[in-house]
């Protein structure tokens, strides 16, 4: 081989490592910018742990700002004007709709009540069937609302067949007390009071007798959904670290918790042996359909409830409004 060729050879081979070294530290494409995140919530002691983990920084990678709306419909107003792209509801109140689908997909359950929320009899209420006919009172949009509807369904009874009083909770508590009403859906402290006052009556049921009944979830805009999983994966992750957070930092935990919903620490400890917070491993367990307790079967049940009392006139599948997808990214 001559010279000339030889230093052909070496040009075309400098040429080629330096294109392939240029090749190999080209910088990756950056990762997509996650949108913000907006979840909106009424106000619940039943999501303080969200506030910790916005407090202590655990929702890694994605911007999340909490909202209190204190109404359903302005938060339903506001997730389909894209002001917000999540917000928390218990199954009744997601699907209390009529003429138009509820918005957003559930993906995380945070929480579910525990005896926080029931319904109390007069000492001559024996069963659900006794109340045919009588004065009983709830508020529409509660959880003991719901949890009334369900022992009447039990029974193959809807409101109808009560002379039903749509009160605010308390009021139905006070009037329960007072003797006017033979039962009455009422939440603690309301619940436990009214009963004390009432010469022989009783709590009949609560949602501790009626696992996964009330249970609040996160739902996410679709669009969010299916664009920006990863977005969802990271507001579910910072939400199971601040439970393991609480569970090993109480004092500060409680305190962070108790300042978000302007109470003292004893009432937030007193507020939560009513309610649970749903743990990574439980959801796996309700997101699971093989489960006898799963959110399939709650969503369908709950929503059958609700076309029988004139709640909502549309029910869609479970499998169309709410997703595994999420919890199984985790191990």
């Amino acid at each position: 081989m001559n010279k000339k060729s030889l230093i052909g050879i070496l040009v075309v081979v400098i040429i080629l490592g330096i294109g392939g070294y240029l090749i190999s530290t080209k910088p990756s494409q950056p990762t997509p910018e996650l949108p913000k995140i907006k979840i909106a919530m009424v106000t619940f002691p039943g999501y303080a742990p969200l506030y910790v983990a916005k407090e202590k920084g655990f929702f890694e990678g994605v911007d999340v700002e909490l909202a209190r709306i204190e109404s359903i419909g302005d938060i339903r107003a506001a997730m389909r004007s894209g002001d917000i792209n999540m917000y928390a509801a218990t199954y009744d109140i997601y699907q209390s709709t009529k003429d138009v689908a509820p918005a957003g997909i559930g993906f995380l359950i945070v929480d579910e009540s525990h005896g926080a929320d029931g319904v109390a009899t007069a000492a001559d209420v024996n069963s659900i069937q006794d109340l045919r006919g009588k004065k009983v009172g709830a508020e529409p949009g509660f959880p003991p609302y719901l949890v009334l509807q369900y022992l009447l369904d039990r029974t193959g009874m809807t409101l109808k067949d009560l002379d039903f009083q749509d009160l605010p909770t308390t009021d139905a508590g006070s009037a329960f007390a007072a003797g006017q009403l033979a039962a009455a859906g009422i939440y603690e402290p309301a619940l436990s009071a009214s009963v004390k006052v009432r010469h022989g009556s009783k709590v009949f049921a609560s949602s501790a007798d009626i696992p996964g009944l009330v249970q609040d979830l996160i739902f996410a805009d679709e669009n969010l959904a299916k664009d920006y999983p990863q977005a969802l994966e990271k507001v579910a992750a910072g939400y199971f670290r601040a439970l393991d957070y609480i569970n090993t930092n109480h004092d500060d935990a409680y305190q962070i918790m108790a300042n978000a919903f302007g109470v003292s620490v004893q009432e937030m400890e007193d507020f939560k042996t009513g309610v649970s917070w749903i743990s990574k491993e439980e959801n796996k367990r309700l997101f699971n359909q093989s489960s006898e307790v799963n959110v399939y079967k709650t969503y369908d049940l709950v929503c059958s409830i609700l076309q029988k009392n004139g709640d909502t006139n549309i029910c869609l599948k479970a499998a169309d409004k709410l997703t595994d997808s999420i919890i199984k990214r985790f191990n």
